[in-house]
């Protein structure tokens, strides 16, 4: 039986400073199989086309066809992944990767996603209409359609687009929020247990563990504020230097379809990569590490 500790994020640094190789092959691993599954939207970005589709909407149509392979590909090894970490921790877990297991963890990773579809449904379709909208040929249709939101309140286009952002931004809160009720479950040791055991032993967790595992994903989002503010910080001076024409709809749209369309100078996504690799990267096996920490082992609540 392993000693119980109270910092997930101190067992989590002795697993990544004492297992460092391991560590970064599952990370080197767990990066290459993402790349893979977002093939299609990576090519829609760099080539600004998609195989005849409409231009305004190639990266949409990128992302919608990389979503198949991120199931069939990154969430079933995400499974994988979390049973690595338990392995690093000194837990006995099948990590092996063959074709037994394969299924198991995809048969598991569908049901996650089944389970989340009802919190990320909502931001998928908000996002959506957004994306649809927002970069459409003739300006005055996403410019009208801002304004009738806005117009509810009474405030015009400036309060629609203030309403449409928030509306955007609580839909994806409630998607993380959804999303992270299923990291308990990816934790659980599927191939032993099942699927059913393990989701009740998730429950069980989330129920036992929820101050321990709230402080985690807190720390860990501290850890990310960073790299955040830095990315932020970065399409916010790319913003302020595109030419303005005076009128506040007409610059918050082209400054909407330049962000939607990825339409970058080169510095743009250099800075970003630099400011990932430095911030964001070395600190990502960490979170991952101490989350598995707040998951998997016995720890006392320092509360």
């Amino acid at each position: 039986m392993h000693a119980s500790i109270k910092s997930p994020h101190r067992r989590g640094w002795q697993v990544y400073k004492n297992k460092f190789p391991q560590v970064l092959l599952t990370l080197m691993f767990q990066l290459v199989i993402r790349g893979v599954a977002f093939v299609p939207f990576i090519y829609s970005v760099i080539t600004g086309q998609f195989f005849g589709f409409n231009k305004n909407y190639v990266i949409a149509y990128g992302f919608l066809f990389s979503l198949p392979l991120y199931v069939l590909l990154v969430m079933p090894l995400r499974f994988q992944a979390a049973a690595k970490k338990a392995q690093l921790h000194g837990f006995t877990q099948d990590a092996s990767i063959n074709g037994r297991n394969y299924l198991a963890w995809l048969r598991a990773a569908l049901v996650r996603l089944l389970r989340a579809l009802p919190f990320i449904l909502p931001f998928f379709v908000c996002a959506g209409l957004y994306y649809y909208i927002m970069p459409y040929p003739d300006f005055t249709v996403p410019m009208n359609a801002i304004t009738k939101i806005g117009d509810v309140i009474g405030k015009g286009f400036l309060g629609g687009a203030i309403m449409t952002v928030l509306v955007i931004l609580l839909s994806a809160i409630l998607a993380a929020c959804g999303w992270l009720r299923g990291v308990a479950f990816e934790h659980q040791a599927v191939i032993e247990q099942g699927i059913g055991h393990s989701l009740n032993r998730a429950r069980d967790v989330r129920k036992r563990r929820k101050h321990i595992i709230r402080k985690t994903v807190f720390k860990n989002a501290l850890l990310t504020f960073p790299a955040i503010i830095g990315v932020a910080a970065v399409i916010a001076m790319y913003l302020m230097s595109l030419p303005r024409v005076g009128m506040l709809a007409l610059d918050y749209l082209n400054a909407a379809a330049n962000l939607l369309k990825f339409e970058f100078p080169s510095t743009v996504p250099i800075a970003i990569a630099g400011i990932l690799l430095v911030l964001w990267l070395p600190l990502l096996p960490l979170r991952k590490l101490a989350l598995g920490a707040a998951m998997t082992e016995q720890l006392q609540d320092s509360e």
